[in-house]
């Protein structure tokens, strides 16, 4: 499952359902997420619309329409 907050401008890729272990913030404004098993959970890309443009910028967009957290 995936989100993107417009107003945060964060996009939020879920990649497993383990339980949350701990973070990884990289300098270019990703976070990882590990679960307890030290599989990666998810990733949040910060400022998601500077890092993706033209067609995947338009998708991460329309996807704010459907599913915001």
């Amino acid at each position: 499952m995936e989100w993107y907050d417009k107003e945060e401008d964060i996009l939020n890729i879920e990649l497993s359902s383990g339980e949350y272990w701990k973070s990884i913030e990289l300098p270019s404004g990703i976070v990882i997420d590990i679960d307890k098993n030290g599989k990666i959970k998810s990733l949040e890309i910060f400022r998601a619309s500077k890092v993706f443009s033209g067609d995947v910028k338009k998708v991460i967009e329309s996807s704010s329409d459907n599913e915001v957290i």
